[in-house]
């Protein structure tokens, strides 16, 4: 399971990354009141990528409090 966060955590973070280049682009291409739109892109990918890390960084703690407590 801890791969498959990996994984989608850097999915988001790569697709953040390439969207904002790709709406740099078309600002410099087509200028702020076509481009202004493709910002959303990398907005949501980047919160994405923060919601993700965040779940993460919550079951990996969860997973430890569960480990150190054993069977009763």
């Amino acid at each position: 399971m801890e791969k498959i966060a990996r994984f989608m955590e850097m999915f988001w973070l790569v697709l953040a990354v390439l969207t904002a280049g790709w709406a740099v682009y078309v600002l410099l291409a087509q200028g702020w009141a076509t481009g202004s739109t493709w910002l959303l892109f990398p907005l949501v990918c980047g919160a994405m990528y923060g919601y993700r890390r965040f779940m993460r960084g919550r079951m990996e703690r969860w997973e430890q409090q569960q480990r150190g407590k054993g069977p009763q």
